[in-house]
């Protein structure tokens, strides 16, 4: 005799007993006698957290809608809800049986409740997730089935695969479909993300897919001031991973939002590519407020929305998720659909007492394919060897701003087929240039630091602000500067504010004066290079005297004063003994005085004569005089080019050896800069006997305040050591100081970014084509040439400038006035010597006028000598 026939055997035995006895003894009570088909349900929980008003609840709510259709069905408008609950002869009980864990006293009670429940027959199943030791099947469970109401996971092993099965799909049965669909996706190298499942690891392994596995926390799952803490740690390692494919493995959709709001917030979204949620609603988390992303999000999508009531979600949608809804409802629509089975669609005769379904007819239900039950998860039906759920499919969901269906995923006895319907995941997104959203806002840390970022009031300037914008203005984003400060942890290390918003998601992009090292560069990204530099030293420029006479430096005042008597003394000496030369009467050529004086400096300047002396006298005074001049002109000579080569020796402050070499002049470094960690973490001389002569004056050569720094350098107080590009800078908003550039911290500054982030490569294009436009040049000239007000003799110079052998100007500015003075002296006497010509010929004149106008002896002889030259000229003097 089959199953069915035994089972209506026995309901008419019943009927006819019921009904007998019925007449006989309670014929009065038959009338109004409502005895029911029962199907009673244990719910296992923990104090707190039971689910057996939940499902009592959604009982109510599916009862009352399956008899409103119904009733549509029939066209029954006139019935009303109660009426039609009146004539519903099915009950199905849940009743809460909780683990109590307070003391070993409530443990003993609780397990001992529980057993007794369980022993009792009309206890058809128990319901709920699994417990290690409220639900062992051989203590406390021992004759009903066990429904999981959560994976198996990797307590499968511990559970009894005959008499357990659960509501959802087993993980290790979900993992093969997940590892096929992301070899469909063409994905080979993936980060995953789970908060407590990894069981698809293994299956992507055995499709050669690389994975990165990346632990979520536990606090995830709860509201705790850990969860955001851990959670950024857990996404800046994924950020690490430098992957662009990720899996993103939870079966709760808190955590899948908590993760992609932390995306969020830590610009993820900005740099990620493909992500794979496994979540089985994928449209309830996809849609919604979440912000479009660079790649896609693809998804499984298992539940089927219109099978879950609205009137549901608007009970219970306040506190559960739609997922857990539909696997509630699914509980209460699979117990429901066996209680229909068993209690003859609850329209029976009535009973002469409550029929409770035995668990032995409810283990039959979950073994007969016949009548397999299909709610909001799919259709129910459990393979008899393994007791996994089998025969179920799952929708294959791509979201780039909206919905597409790319395929499906039919699960038959643990294997997955999959059947693509739409081609679209085959484009390799990876290939593609990232192009920004118009409306997408990155996060810019920075650290004002002159001239790379300059903050004026509320807004900011400078070099990496400018160009910044017009990085933007090709890439197509906007940006939010924010400000981060240098820090250093308990255990003394240096954390770079920068380089830790990077790293913890805080920011997308860093500006502002970020060196690039090899430490920085373990842990995030850099751009292009957009500046070079080597450190200098910022000190106060040397002032030259000026000296307009010092061409006459070779010679002592003293000396000079004695040439100028030797001269005199040797051409005095020629005049005189012209005198007494017999020879020189009544000679044109002859020395006089003025001759003499004349013949005298032509020797000295190395000019030439008209004549020479012809007397041996003479000509052995002139011999000594002129080789008196030899000397003097080499003495000259030799002592202006040494005295010239003297000048040149440069005594100021020019490199570090100088600086450490001396302790009159105070130098320092600015607190927390790269060129302080330079010298902290140098062992050699002079940076390590420099550095310790920092510390020692910590409080006046280690500083923060630039501004100080700068004014200190202008008073001449103290020698600041920086990056030359700053220095630079200062030395042309401030005049009186100058940059001496040094041969050691060559440093590449560039833009910092997230690793991996996915538009750095758009960015670099953007910084080529503004070198090659030339915008980057015009940038660097703005901000390293603006503000300079200073006079030339404050422009700044290196040293090998200064220290050539050419003569400046002003030190052969003497020569000049001299040769001035001499040309106002030439013309005064020239115009004196007219002026007496002049009174001459007047007073001539006047005295012809007195004669009567002839022109008498006297006068001729007077004048003629003025026509006549040589010994007529020498008679005249005499005459006169």
């Amino acid at each position: 005799m089959t199953r069915e026939h035994q089972l209506k055997s026995a309901d008419v035995t019943k009927t006819i007993m019921s009904q007998f006895v019925a007449v006989l003894v309670f014929f009065p009570a038959f009338i109004v006698a409502t005895h029911d088909a029962v199907l009673r349900a244990g719910v296992l929980g923990v104090p707190g957290n039971n689910d057996a008003a939940l499902y009592r609840t959604i009982s109510d709510v599916l009862l009352r809608e399956d008899i409103k259709a119904r009733n549509k069905e029939k066209d029954i408008s006139s019935v009303t809800d109660d009426d039609a609950l009146s004539n519903n002869y099915c009950r199905l009980t849940f009743e809460e049986l909780n683990f109590d864990t307070t003391n070993s006293s409530t443990v003993i009670k609780s397990l001992d409740h529980a057993r007794k429940t369980f022993q009792d027959r009309s206890m058809a199943i128990a319901v709920g997730p699994f417990i290690q030791v409220f639900a062992s099947t051989n203590y406390v469970i021992t004759q009903q089935s066990h429904l999981l109401t959560s994976p198996a996971g990797q307590n499968a092993d511990l559970m009894d695969s005959s008499r357990v099965v659960s509501i959802f799909p087993e993980p290790s049965t979900m993992a093969g479909g997940i590892a096929e669909m992301v070899k469909r996706l063409g994905w080979t190298d993936v980060a995953f993300l789970s908060d407590d499942d990894f069981s698809p690891m293994l299956s992507l392994n055995q499709q050669r897919i690389n994975v990165w596995p990346i632990r979520l926390s536990k606090f995830i799952r709860e509201n705790s001031s850990h969860h955001e803490t851990d959670l950024h740690r857990s996404l800046v390692a994924l950020r690490q991973s430098e992957k662009e494919k990720f899996i993103l493995h939870t079966q709760n959709r808190d955590v899948v939002l908590k993760v992609l709001q932390a995306a969020q917030t830590l610009h993820l979204l900005h740099w990620t590519k493909d992500w794979f949620i496994t979540y089985p609603d994928f449209m309830d988390v996809a849609g919604g407020d979440l912000p479009p992303w660079p790649g896609a999000l693809f998804g499984l999508q298992l539940l089927d929305k219109d099978r879950v009531p609205e009137k549901l979600i608007d009970i219970l949608g306040n506190r559960l998720s739609r997922l857990d809804i539909a696997l509630a409802m699914d509980v209460v629509g699979f117990l429901r659909h066996i209680l229909w089975i068993e209690g003859n669609e609850c329209s029976r005769i009535r009973l002469s007492g409550d029929y409770f379904i035995p668990p032995d007819f409810l283990n039959w239900h979950l073994k007969n394919r016949t009548n397999a039950y299909r709610g909001a998860l799919g259709r129910y039906v459990w393979d008899p060897a393994t007791n996994r759920r089998t025969d179920f499919t799952l929708d294959i969901m791509r979201y780039s701003g909206n919905f597409t269906k790319l395929g499906r995923i039919k699960f038959d006895n643990d294997f997955p087929n999959i059947t693509m319907e739409s081609v679209e995941y085959n484009r390799s997104q990876s290939e593609e240039e990232f192009v920004f959203d118009r409306e997408t806002v990155l996060w810019v840390a920075t650290k004002p630091i002159d001239p790379f970022v300059i903050r004026k009031g509320n807004t900011y300037v400078g070099f990496s602000h400018d160009l910044l914008g017009e990085i933007a203005k090709r890439c197509g984003f906007k940006f939010k500067l924010f400000e981060v400060e240098d820090y250093v942890k308990p255990s003394g290390e240096f954390v770079n504010g920068m380089v830790h918003a990077l790293t913890t998601g805080n920011a997308s992009i860093a500006v502002g004066a970020m060196e690039v090292t090899s430490k920085r560069q373990k842990i995030i990204s850099f751009s292009y290079t957009i500046l070079s530099s080597q450190a200098s030293i910022l000190i106060k420029k040397a002032r030259g005297q000026i000296n307009l006479f010092q061409f006459m430096s070779p010679f002592s005042t003293e000396l000079w004063l004695m040439i100028l008597l030797f001269i005199n003394v040797a051409t005095f000496s020629l005049y005189v003994m012209s005198r007494f030369d017999p020879s020189q009467e009544g000679n044109a050529n002859r020395f006089d005085l003025k001759e003499s004086l004349w013949y005298g400096w032509n020797i000295i300047l190395q000019g030439t004569t008209d004549y020479s002396p012809s007397t041996t006298s003479m000509r052995a005074i002139i011999a000594f005089f002129w080789f008196c001049v030899v000397i003097i002109d080499a003495a000259y000579t030799a002592n202006l080019a040494a005295f010239r080569t003297l000048q040149q020796i440069d005594d100021r402050i020019k490199n570090l050896y100088d600086l450490a070499s001396q302790t009159k002049l105070l130098y320092g470094v600015e607190r927390g800069s790269d060129i302080m960690h330079f010298f902290q973490s140098k062992y050699e001389d002079p940076y390590e006997r420099m550095w310790a002569f920092m510390k020692l004056n910590e409080d006046q050569a280690i500083l923060s305040n630039t501004t100080e720094i700068v004014e200190k350098v202008k008073d001449g107080a103290m020698a600041f050591i920086a990056d030359g590009v700053t220095n630079d800078y200062y030395v042309k908003q401030h005049c009186g100081i100058e940059s001496i550039e040094q041969n050691f911290g060559k440093k590449d500054f560039s833009l910092g970014f997230p690793k991996g982030a996915p538009y750095l490569d758009s960015i670099n294009k953007a910084l080529l084509q503004l070198k090659e436009e030339g915008v980057l040049d015009s940038l660097k000239e703005k901000w390293w040439m603006m503000g300079k007000k200073c006079t030339d003799d404050d422009d700044t110079r290196s040293i090998s400038q200064k220290a050539t052998a050419e003569l400046e100007f002003t030190s052969m500015t003497g020569i000049f006035i001299v040769l001035g003075f001499s040309v106002v002296m030439a013309l005064i006497v020239g115009v004196a010597e007219a002026c007496i010509e002049a009174v001459n010929k007047r007073k001539a004149k006047t005295k012809a006028g007195g004669n009567n106008g002839e022109v008498g002896k006297d006068d001729e002889q007077v004048e003629q000598p003025l026509e006549m030259d040589g010994n007529v000229v020498e008679n005249y003097y005499t005459f006169n």
